[in-house]
């Protein structure tokens, strides 16, 4: 004798309710990522003085970054300042990746802009783990303007490349 199971509205709504809890992963709580100041240089030799356009936007860089990466939702993002520019020689950056560990930050970036000419800058970003030291990213680019436009263009580009290479929760 077999038991026959009727689907009742009631039940339905049951089977569905556990089909979905079912499919639906528990969020993680998002990866810390301690975002340390982002350095400058400027080889340029250029006559006109403009280091106060360029620590704008060495600033504006650094927090478009931290709010880009931290909008993301799995990201949460610390900021790691430093007193003057961040030291990112062997020493500089084990002192960065102590404080966010400190911090309870999971991954470290740290980076630098250099302007070579007039029109060329480049940038160079590492995010490291954070407990470990191991390199998870690093990126070499060039950009074009040394103007709000180009900097902010830059900043996008690494924000995506940093959130697609972190490991997701």
């Amino acid at each position: 004798m077999t038991a026959r199971f009727r689907l009742t509205p009631c039940r339905l709504l049951l089977l569905m309710g556990a089909a979905a809890g079912l499919s639906t992963p528990a969020r993680a709580e998002p990866a810390p990522l301690a975002i340390a100041d982002i350095g400058f240089t400027d080889s340029s030799g250029e006559p006109a003085d403009q280091r106060a356009a360029h620590e704008r936007r060495r600033l504006a860089l650094t927090a478009d970054l931290r709010g880009d990466l931290g909008r993301a939702g799995w990201v949460r993002s610390l900021p790691l300042i430093c007193d003057g520019p961040c030291r990112l020689d062997a020493q500089g950056v084990e002192e960065l990746r102590r404080r966010a560990r400190g911090e309870g930050a999971s991954f470290l970036l740290v980076g630098s802009v250099h302007k070579m000419s007039t029109l060329v800058l480049s940038m160079r970003v590492a995010v490291l783990d954070a407990a470990t030291g191991k390199l998870v990213l690093e990126r070499l680019l060039s950009f074009r303007g040394d103007n709000d436009e180009g900097w902010r263009h830059a900043g996008d580009y690494v924000a995506r490349e940093v959130a697609q290479a972190l490991p997701l929760p």
